[in-house]
């Protein structure tokens, strides 16, 4: 993958084999060295990747055969324990991720979800005969709140770095995920049935580093109503959410 990439090419590892985010950070002007070398992306990422559950935002992989160091760019991918990701920082300062949805990938996180929505839902008496079997697949919302989080988190890091300057664009998509139910686990209540009516869901957001740095849980925040929206749920409550992030970033989920 390249700057000017076709993401048609062969990925090492099958992250478009199955619902999957792509995010994409770009810096509002373009300079192709505006990290001074490979050596400074690799210590780039190290210092500043995410580290709130088990598994880095982005994930540099430790086996030589799971990462590579290219002419303007380094990358790195990882295929283990449902966790399915690519990712490629240039020295430009463009970030591109790929990561398959962990809900789709996770053994038995769809059963899971499912036997669970199914319980909120009679709860409330709805879809008594409805075919479960037809829904694709499941999108949990603290996930996404997790997810849209070390998005955001990553970015601010990255400029608290001193690398992005002036404004950023973030792009956050959401592919293959037509009919996905938006759901939540056992503990908290559910009383709609939520799907996503399109199979690609983008919005880039343009946002001054310094706004990135003070406020980027506020902007992630954000982003998650936008994505809510989407699968129908309309004018979120977001105040519960916000508590979960914050035990997230403080790591006392």
């Amino acid at each position: 993958m390249s700057d000017q990439a076709n993401e048609s090419d062969r990925l090492p590892v099958p992250v478009t084999d199955y619902p999957y985010w792509r995010v994409v950070f770009r810096p509002k002007t373009y300079n192709p060295e505006l990290i001074a070398s490979l050596t400074d992306c690799v210590k780039l990422v190290e210092k500043t990747r995410v580290r709130l559950r088990g598994w880095d935002f982005p994930f540099w992989s430790p086996h030589a055969g799971e990462h590579s160091l290219r002419s303007t760019s380094i990358a790195s991918w990882a295929n283990f324990m449902g966790s399915i990701e690519y990712w490629e920082l240039f020295q430009s300062g463009q970030f591109v991720h790929l990561a398959a949805v962990r809900e789709a990938t996770r053994a038995n996180w769809r059963e899971k979800l499912q036997q669970a929505t199914i319980s909120h839902l009679g709860h409330w008496g709805q879809l008594k005969d409805f075919d479960w079997n037809t829904v694709p697949g499941y999108i949990d919302i603290l996930n996404s709140v997790y997810t849209v989080t070390e998005i955001f988190e990553f970015a601010a890091r990255v400029c608290q770095a001193g690398v992005y300057h002036g404004s950023l664009a973030i792009t956050i998509e959401l592919n293959g995920v037509k009919g996905y139910v938006l759901t939540t686990d056992y503990d908290r209540s559910w009383s709609e049935f939520r799907a996503a009516s399109e199979n690609h869901l983008e919005k880039t957001w343009e946002i001054s580093s310094d706004d990135l740095i003070s406020a980027s849980a506020d902007h992630s925040m954000f982003a998650v109503a936008w994505l809510f929206e989407r699968f129908g749920w309309l004018s979120p409550n977001l105040a519960p959410l916000k508590y979960d992030q914050q035990k997230f970033l403080s790591g006392s989920r």
